[in-house]
């Protein structure tokens, strides 16, 4: 027994000493090779293990070799290559230097629900990162878009500070049906109206997909693009970090030609054409007082603020990135107004080995005031600006408002500055985005995902007359307005991935989605409060009838992908949908859409291996097809409405009457694409890409005119096809690029060319009546149809057109017009830009141009109008210069009252060149920073947004997504300066 006992505990003695030879210590430092500064958070991990630890605020770590004589070690850190370095009981020191990878950032992009490696995408996408739209001085992130990537046009529709841009890709594929892209975030469908509720900066990366093989697999609603945008989240094994940012600016006018007359001329005019007689008024009294409008209503220094902070990181199980952001901005208009307040929450978790579960969530309050726009009136100030005479004063002997009530506004209807502040009007709304998932992965290569979004808004608007207001008589006037619009989204998905020896590589998806969309909203007017502090509805003597909305449409679909690459030299994919939408009639109601992509990877082929300045050459093809659903929800039944009043014994009563007649066959618009891209790639510093593409569209959806029967002049029909084909051609490089200074330009361009190919009935041509468009088969959608403005008679003043058969006439006839080659779509698009940095110091400037583009200047329709009837309204100096006067004048404008008309004259060339941004930062070396022992970075930054713009547009504005350009809130230029910490 005592023999056993002694074994017993020489052996345990041995394995002691065994257990403690195979456990060592290895410390060192881990530095950037960026000016050798320490690398704080830097994972390292013992191969095979769980082991490991995280580098301090000086870069050094210290690791317990655990169960081993030798092993190896993994070094990983954000944007630099991953290390692998052996080490033995020998090794007690072991520093690293690790480098900087710029492909890591951008080897992964986010396609059709999941991601790819960056070069083996059949499909046509561009992508835009982080760093190319954080700091915008703007509260939506479509601005910084503008001339980043090929094929896709973005137009403000509004400089408004709330409103969204317009985005087309590749032209416009739909006459009636909606033309833009779909927008998913974070694996669920929003809208544009979303855009200003996202906070630019939360923003990981934006993916632009544009042929068919990116989009197929999204069926519906992806005839027109799809842009998937994907917000920030932290990183898996990253030490945590906190971002503020601080920003500050004024905005004013970006551009505008203004040519309104003076008070000394607009007197002239007003002699001239017998308004007034010379000596019979104060002449001297009048020309004391010369108001320059544009200066009244726009603000030179309006200012904003930008405030937020952002903190991130994770363990080997979890991570989280979660922001918050306050953003205030004051329009460059009177009565216009912008808060906004964000909060967002990423979190991901890995419940064991084979489940991840995650939330991707994102609150906005917003307030809005609004300066009515688009409408021409003496009291909204966007056209006021325009119409005021420049002898009205607006402001009174002590620098207040001129009333009416008190006598001291002198001018014709009321004071602009003084209605608006007696009618106020203002929006707040809640946003909601927010999805969840789970992962599940039971087997290797096998992930199965179930995610679940909601997007919600909560809108209520208010608008007030106060009874005070002298022109009310003591009347008030309130309106109230709600609108709410719940989009649920539920998906899953499994998508499996696996090898056949090792050049045969597969991935399989198939999925299911569900989407449901519900609005609902009512609006009342009430009318005789007798209070300015008991404004309400409940204290109204009468209001009128509400109006009361409620729509929804749902979705279902079934699709799945196969990817296969065969050694990285060639790729092939397969995807089909199979989609329902409630929108369209039983009979009809489910459509399959499909695509095929293929791609050759050149510079893999053993005879391009050694070509060093080729480092890169692809060639991808793809066709397919996709739908487009963007019509009313219900507009496919035949139904009845309300609201038409009918005269009965001279009694008035509501009624009910037809809305729509109905089509239970109507369908899927579809979209047949084609593409061809080269992609190049030369001494790992210059990419070159070249892509051409054929659009048709069938089946389209129409608003086919019919009888006037009931209360409906049209429906909904499958009919007319169009084609779209371009070419997108982009070029970036870097010029210099050493150490320390890198030198980088870019530049994009894209070419559209859009052709009606069939329309309804057998008809070639449809007058779409006061847009003053006309569809006709082999001409392009948006081209103008017009009387063709010839000029003045010199002898007599006469305006001249031509007629239908291009003969001169002075007498105007809607009969006469014609189609006159000229399209509001631009054909031409793109931007160009550059990038210089050294040492710490950055300089960007970006450009977005658009060619080709016309638009009907309707301001100019009352600026020039040269009539007894405006004769009382600001006119343009060229009434002075350039009118007609007596016989052998050379003029434009035919002589006074000659009535202006909606000709060519009004048509003008809306291209411009816009200097879209410029950049300047200052990063301060870490070196600096290091004994602060908390700061790991501060950037100081400065930017100029829409700086200058170029064009020959005699508007306020030429950057418009409208045929008709009437009284837009202009666009604004910004100023601003900023600076950000990170700790």
């Amino acid at each position: 027994m005592r023999k056993v006992i002694l074994l017993f505990f020489s052996l345990a003695i041995m394995a002691t000493q065994l257990s403690y030879a195979q456990s060592f210590f290895v410390k060192g430092k881990v530095v950037s090779d960026e000016g050798n500064d320490p690398l704080i958070g830097v994972s390292i991990i013992q191969e095979g293990s769980s082991n490991g630890v995280i580098t301090d605020y000086d870069g050094n770590y210290s690791i317990e070799v655990k169960g081993a004589t030798k092993a190896t070690l993994k070094f990983s850190y954000v944007s630099m290559q991953t290390q692998q370095h052996e080490v033995t009981a020998a090794t007690n020191v072991l520093n690293v230097t690790m480098h900087t990878d710029a492909q890591v950032i951008n080897e992964v992009v986010v396609v059709a629900y999941g991601v790819r490696k960056k070069g083996t995408v059949t499909g046509s996408m561009s992508v835009v990162k982080a760093d190319q739209m954080e700091n915008v001085p703007s509260p939506s992130f479509d601005q910084a878009l503008q001339g980043k990537t090929p094929g896709l046009q973005i137009m403000s529709t509004s400089g408004e500070p709330s409103a969204s841009a317009s985005f087309q890709i590749r032209g416009v594929n739909s006459i009636n049906a909606g033309v833009s892209p779909l927008f998913i975030l974070d694996g669920i469908a929003i809208s544009e109206n979303d855009f200003s509720a996202i906070n630019p900066n939360d923003i990981e990366s934006i993916s632009v997909l544009k042929d068919a093989s990116s989009t197929s697999i999204y069926g519906a609603r992806a005839a027109n693009g799809v842009v998937v945008i994907t917000t920030k989240r932290g990183r898996m094994s990253d030490n945590g970090r906190i971002i503020a940012r601080a920003q500050y600016g004024i905005s004013k006018l970006a551009y505008g030609k203004w040519n309104q007359m003076s008070t000394k001329e607009h007197l002239d005019y007003e002699e001239e054409i017998g308004l007034r007689q010379k000596g019979t008024y104060d002449r001297a009294l009048l020309e004391s007082i010369n108001i320059d409008w544009r200066d009244v209503v726009y603000n030179d220094a309006a200012p904003f603020t930008s405030v937020e902070l952002q903190t991130s990181g994770g363990s080997q199980d979890y991570n989280y990135y979660v922001s918050g952001n306050i953003h205030s901005q004051e329009g460059i208009a009177i009565g216009s107004d912008y808060t906004r307040y964000t909060l967002r929450a990423n979190l991901e978790a890995r419940v064991n080995k084979w489940i991840k579960i995650g939330t991707n969530a994102s609150m906005a309050y917003e307030k809005i005031s609004e300066a009515n726009a688009g409408e021409y009136t003496t009291v909204t100030p966007i056209s006021a600006s325009r119409f005021m005479l420049p002898y009205w004063n607006p402001y009174n002997s002590e620098g207040g408002i001129a009333s009416v009530g008190d006598g001291t506004w002198l001018g014709t209807n009321v004071n602009p500055l003084e209605f608006h502040v007696n009618n106020p009007a203002e929006r707040n709304r809640w946003k909601v985005i927010s999805s969840a998932f789970a992962e599940f992965r039971p087997i290797e290569g096998l992930t199965i995902k179930t995610l679940g979004g909601v997007d919600f808004l909560d809108q209520r608007s208010d608008t007030y007359s106060y009874p005070s207001y002298v022109p009310n008589y003591g009347e008030g006037v309130v309106g109230r307005g709600f609108s709410r619009a719940v989009n649920l989204t539920w998906t899953n998905t499994a998508n499996y991935t696996f090898d056949l020896k090792d050049d045969h590589h597969f991935n399989v998806l198939v999925g299911q989605e569900w989407v449901d969309n519900q609005t609902e909203g009512f609006s009342v007017m009430a009318r005789g409060q007798s209070n300015d502090n008991l404004i309400t509805l409940s204290t109204a003597t009468r209001a009128d009838i509400p109006n009361d909305t409620m729509t929804g449409a749902r979705y279902l679909s079934f699709f799945g992908r196969g990817e296969y690459n065969f050694s990285d030299k060639y790729y092939a994919d397969f995807s089909v949908r199979r989609d329902a939408s409630s929108r369209f009639g039983s009979n009809s109601r489910w459509a399959t859409f499909w695509s095929v992509g293929l791609m050759w990877n050149a510079k893999a082929e053993s005879f391009l291996q050694n070509i060093d300045w080729l480092t890169n050459a692809q060639v991808a093809t793809s066709i397919g097809t996709s739908g487009n659903s963007s019509i009313p929800a219900y507009d496919h039944l035949a139904l009845v409405a309300g609201g038409p009043v009918y005269g009965l014994s001279g009694e008035e009563m509501s009624g009910l009457a037809p809305y729509s007649k109905g089509n239970e066959d109507l369908t899927w618009e579809k979209l047949l694409t084609f593409n061809l891209a080269v992609r190049l790639g030369f001494w790992d510093r210059v990419n070159f890409s070249a892509e051409f593409y054929n659009k048709h569209t069938s089946d389209m959806l129409m608003e086919v005119p019919v009888s006037a029967v009931g209360g409906y002049s049209y429906r909904w029909s499958n009919m007319g096809a169009m084609v779209n084909r371009g070419v997108e051609l982009s070029l970036d490089g870097d010029v210099i690029r050493t150490r320390d200074f890198r030198w980088n330009l870019y530049a994009n361009a894209s070419y559209n060319k859009n052709e009606i190919t069939e329309l309804y009935d057998g008809r070639d041509e449809y007058d779409m009546g006061a847009t003053n468009l006309y569809l006709k088969v082999g001409h392009s959608y948006g081209e103008f149809y017009m009387n063709r403005f010839a000029g003045v008679n010199p002898n007599n003043g006469d305006a001249l057109w031509y007629d239908k058969n291009g003969n001169l006439t002075n007498e105007f006839s809607e009969d006469d017009k014609v189609l006159v080659g000229k399209s509001y779509v631009a054909p031409w698009q793109g931007g160009f830009g550059t990038t210089l940095s050294w040492k710490g110091i950055t300089a960007s400037a970006q450009f977005s141009w658009v060619t080709g583009r016309y638009m009907m200047n309707n301001d100019r329709y009352f600026d020039e109008s040269n009539s007894s009837a405006n004769a009382n309204l600001n006119q343009s100096r060229k009434l002075l210069y350039d009118r007609w006067k007596k016989p052998g004048d050379i003029a434009s404008v035919p002589r006074f009252d000659v009535p202006m008309q909606f000709d060519t004259r009004l048509l003008e060339d809306a291209s411009f060149l816009r200097l879209k941004n410029i950049t300047i930062s200052y990063d301060l070396p870490k070196s600096l920073l290091k004994p602060t022992k908390v700061i790991e970075h501060v950037r100081v930054f400065g930017q100029a947004q829409n700086l200058f713009t170029w064009t020959a547009f005699q508007g306020m504005d030429p950057e418009s997504d409208m045929n008709v350009y009437q009284a837009q809130y202009p666009m604004s230029r910004q100023f601003s300066i900023g600076l950000e910490v990170g700790f």
